[in-house]
């Protein structure tokens, strides 16, 4: 036991759990995960309440500006409750709104829209996401 793992056990009441072991390497590899995802939430997220005017444009959906940024309200949401100690509810939230944001790009991948190539290759990136996400939960 290291000498930070020490000085974490005597702030603590008898009841709480033992620091036996600090450090980027005391996590498990599924918690490993669930913050990369987490974090990246909230670049997502951010980038999404940003740059929706841009993304909307992107996607050929202009007018859906509001939508994107709801989603990324939504995005920075799941991401803090991925990183939280419980993470299974910030996960789920993900997958939920991974099924969303496919649901939108459906809709949006109509053949009258100028910008279809750009709303398949987002909803191959969302899928690959919504992958990464499904296996995260199931650890």
């Amino acid at each position: 036991m290291n000498m930070l793992s020490k000085f974490g056990n005597l702030s603590r009441w008898p009841s709480d759990p033992k620091v036996v072991k600090s450090g980027p390497k005391a996590l498990a590899p599924s918690d490993v995960v669930a913050r990369k995802l987490g974090w990246f939430s909230i670049a997502l997220g951010m980038a999404e309440l940003i740059a929706s005017e841009r993304i909307a444009r992107a996607l050929g959906i202009p007018g859906k500006e509001g939508v994107i940024r709801a989603y990324g309200a939504r995005e920075i949401s799941s991401g803090i409750l991925s990183l939280s100690a419980d993470k299974q509810p910030g996960l789920w939230s993900r997958v939920a709104g991974d099924g969303l944001d496919i649901a939108t790009l459906l809709w949006a991948f109509r053949h009258d829209n100028p910008k279809r190539d750009n709303v398949g290759l987002a909803l191959v990136l969302v899928a690959g996401v919504t992958l990464i996400d499904s296996k995260a939960i199931a650890k």
